[in-house]
């Protein structure tokens, strides 16, 4: 059972991977509009012209087309009955595709698999129908043999600045990256996004960077550079680009926000399926409660012991090995965010087989891009390119209060320091760091307040700024925004001359609920003021300055923000109407007493079948 989690982790990291950082993360896309007002707007369009910023985006922020044969776009309708195109990120299983006969017969073949190995005691799923599922249901992010997704996907390509992004478009941008609040002098003629595929080859990524800089950003441009903001994975891109294109001397400035540079470790332990010590013991106790609530979690624990651990570690050791060999290893976009010192290793074990030589050929370019960014920033850096970093630090993998906390079960969750997805290391290259929560024992202008980390031997010590406990929703720190735009202006330079507005050891923000969508706080806190015109509500007025005063505050106090943001949810609720609580129907009742009646019965057995069992099964005693 050590590797019990392997398939859930592996689903839930690719699923789920950097997408924190700046996704709008579910599907299909939004259409309503939150683009700046009006007057907004025409302040952005009146500022003086600027080098061009070119964001490069993180895997949740890659969206995607699906076309009919024609090539036009399909199309479905939504929750309010309108028609609009299906956009879609990271994974769109193709559920559809499992009642083909083909896949009903796989499922079938499946199943009877499954029943077998209940009954036996011994793993008899088979790989090849695994395969075939997995397959399947990840159609769409399949590359072929030359490295092409299915025809009938389309990557987001807007070859045009957002001051001609369309009303969808604008929504989708600035949903998953919420800087229209932080756009000051900056005008929206000036701003590009770089869409690229997540399921592609790295080299294609950066050859298409290449062209949409060179073809699309430059034209007509008095002064030929531009300014690169890559974000999570947008930083493999971009490393990918300088290795091949840096000769062309068209990079100012590269302002990373918590960028991937030398992968996650999240990803090699997942490809090695690499699991702490305990992590039988912290499925049982921890993943079961957390992922399932009761009845359902202790029923899910007492069907663990059905079989042996032995059996089910086969089993699930089945399905990540299905998952990793049918959309992982085939993808080097994927593969580039394995760390440079655990390449090799994965390399000779997972990629030395007949057939993957293309795959292995992009894969191990990209390692030596990886293995060389830091001699390569210096040349780069001695030739009038500058490099700027943005990260989190003071994290384990998976803290336990937050949503992702299932990465704890990984064997680096225990040694690293990170934005609780990516490590230090990568995010600000070169970062020596103790394990979040403990201490490296020293003092010094690089060492942040808590002890963990040490920026001195980074590749950019003075032009590094970090955030402690900041998740990787880095998008939802508005002063880390503020300051990567104020950065790419050339309004920053450094830490020194910063030092007083952006310290270099901040604290963490999320003011997603300030920021995200249409119906933000401030948003709601107007609209009572709106519907009581003409009354005087000091408390509603007083909420409304506090929220925005707190937005325009950089130095990061998390306590002091949940408390202007609580004390506005509780003035929207006075003078919001609730609705009057209806009678349980009598489907409600009978549902309710069931359930009450199998979280009376269910945990006793499965209190009794630890104690028999402890996190084994049929076959295991403690």
């Amino acid at each position: 059972m050590k590797r019990l989690l392997a398939l859930l982790l592996t689903a839930a990291l690719f699923c789920g991977l950097f997408v924190p950082a700046f996704a709008a993360s579910a599907f299909p896309i939004q259409t309503e509009s939150t683009a700046p007002s009006p007057e907004q707007a025409e302040t952005a369009s009146s500022q003086p012209s600027s080098l061009p910023i070119v964001f490069v985006t993180g895997i949740g922020q890659t969206w995607t087309h699906l076309v009919d044969e024609n090539g036009s776009f399909k199309t479905e309708k939504n929750k309010d009955g309108e028609t609009e195109e299906i956009l879609y990120n990271l994974f769109y299983a193709d559920l559809q595709a499992l009642r083909q006969p083909r896949s009903i017969l796989n499922i079938a073949a499946l199943a009877l698999q499954l029943l077998a190995t209940v009954c036996l005691n011994r793993n008899m799923l088979s790989a090849d129908s695994l395969k075939r599922l997995a397959s399947t249901i990840l159609s769409r992010h399949i590359l072929d043999e030359d490295g092409n997704l299915p025809p009938d996907v389309e990557d987001c390509a807007r070859n045009f600045p957002l001051s001609e992004y369309n009303e969808t478009d604008r929504y989708n941008f600035f949903r998953s990256i919420p800087c229209q609040s932080v756009l000051d002098g900056i005008r929206e003629a000036d701003i590009y996004c770089y869409y690229h595929s997540a399921f592609s080859y790295i080299e294609r990524d950066a050859d298409g960077l290449d062209a949409f800089i060179s073809d699309v950003v430059l034209p007509g441009r008095e002064v030929q550079q531009v300014v690169l903001v890559p974000m999570s994975m947008g930083a493999a891109v971009v490393s990918a680009y300088l290795a091949k294109y840096a000769d062309k001397g068209q990079v100012r400035r590269v302002v990373s926000i918590v960028g991937a540079w030398d992968g996650s470790d999240l990803v090699a332990d997942l490809i090695e399926g690499k699991y702490v010590d305990e992590s039988a013991q912290m499925f049982y106790d921890s993943l079961l409660p957390r992922m399932i609530k009761e009845p359902w979690g202790s029923l899910a624990a007492i069907l663990m012991h059905v079989v042996s651990r032995a059996t089910l570690r086969g089993m699930v050791e089945s399905i990540r090995e299905a998952i990793v060999e049918t959309l992982v290893l085939p993808t080097p976009s994927l593969l580039a965010l394995i760390p440079a010192a655990r390449y090799p290793a994965i390399e000779r074990q997972y990629l030395s087989g007949a057939g993957m030589e293309k795959i292995r050929a992009q894969a191990h370019e990209y390692y030596e891009a990886q293995r060389t960014f830091p001699q390569r920033v210096r040349a780069l850096e001695a030739q009038g390119t500058d490099f700027y970093f943005l990260s989190g630090y003071g994290l384990s993998f998976g803290t336990a209060d937050d949503e992702y906390w299932y990465f704890r079960f990984l064997r680096s969750a225990a040694t690293t320091n990170s934005d609780e997805i990516i490590q230090i290391s990568s995010t600000a290259p070169g970062t020596i760091y103790a394990p979040a929560g403990a201490s490296l024992g020293q003092t010094g202008t690089y060492i942040s307040p808590d002890g963990s980390i040490d920026l001195s031997a980074s590749i950019a010590p003075d032009r590094t700024w970090c955030f402690y406990r900041q998740r990787h929703q880095l998008d939802y720190n508005n002063t880390a925004l503020r300051l990567a735009m104020e950065i790419a202006t050339g309004s920053v330079t450094d830490v020194h001359t910063s030092a007083e507005k952006y310290p270099q050891f901040n604290g963490e923000r999320n003011v997603k609920d300030l920021l995200r969508g249409d119906n933000t706080l401030i948003h709601q806190l107007q609209a009572v003021l709106d519907a009581h015109d003409g009354e005087d509500l000091p408390d509603v007025r007083q909420a409304l300055s506090e929220c925005r005063a707190m937005l325009a505050r950089t130095h990061n106090d998390p306590a002091a923000d949940n408390a202007v943001m609580e004390n506005a949810r509780q003035v929207i609720a006075r003078y919001t109407p609730q609705p009057a609580p209806q009678p349980p129907t009598l489907r409600e009742r009978l549902e309710d007493g069931f359930i009450g009646f199998l979280k009376k019965i269910l945990p006793p057995i499965r209190e009794r079948l630890y104690e028999k069992y402890g996190t084994g099964g049929r076959g295991d005693r403690r």
